[in-house]
């Protein structure tokens, strides 16, 4: 039986998608780099570690620091435009109606996390959210894992739910499932390539959790 859902943040819960595109090809253009055409090309070449995906989209290596502080910083000024995906709040008290243990862990740093998830009050029935101490997105599986560890959080009644592969291999670094949502930052043909089960709305991952109880 399913009792823990460890959440991902940004694209899952938040979405912040068409923000991030918005600040990316206002960094391009600054670099004098092409900027993505649209969302859906953004969805084709996010991935993490975010410094090679960086690399992967013109920026040189040798200037990631600098880069990755100008993103931040453009994105902290202006997150809180960004809404909810649809259904989020629902779903989340829905779970927690149920007495689901709910966490957020994210690739963020812990203090921005804190402050977004400060700033959305909907998410206060989770636990305390767990994140990095730097921002340059490197990888959250050594979080993941070290919760459920701490909290002796039983692996098999509990299900990771993301919208990018690193959501993937952090649940399976952690020994949980893992559904992936096609809302996000990824698009459904690369997620389709963890063969773990994909959804297309929050409700239906709800949905999947109580198929498999």
């Amino acid at each position: 039986m399913i009792r823990n859902v460890i959440w991902d943040w940004n694209g899952t819960l938040l979405n912040d998608v068409p923000f991030c595109v918005d600040i990316t090809n206002a960094l391009l253009r600054r670099y004098g780099l092409r900027p993505f055409a649209d969302i859906r090309e953004y969805r084709s070449r996010f991935s993490f570690p975010v410094k090679d995906y960086y690399a992967s989209i013109g920026f040189d290596p040798e200037i990631f620091v600098t880069v990755a502080h100008e993103w931040m910083d453009a994105y902290m000024r202006g997150e809180h435009i960004c809404p909810l995906n649809p259904h989020a709040v629902e779903i989340a008290d829905a779970f927690h109606r149920e007495n689901f243990t709910q966490v957020v862990i994210s690739a963020s740093k812990i203090e921005n996390l804190k402050l977004q998830l400060a700033s959305r009050p909907h998410f206060s029935c989770f636990c305390a959210p767990v994140g990095l101490n730097d921002i340059y997105a490197g990888s959250k599986t050594d979080l993941a894992v070290r919760w459920m560890r701490d909290n002796r959080i039983d692996p098999d009644e509990t299900v990771f739910i993301g919208d990018t592969l690193h959501d993937w291999e952090t649940a399976k670094a952690a020994g949980c499932r893992c559904i992936l949502a096609d809302i996000g930052h990824q698009s459904r043909e690369r997620l389709s390539l963890s063969g773990c089960p994909l959804v297309s709305s929050l409700p239906d991952a709800y949905r999947m959790i109580h198929d498999m109880e």
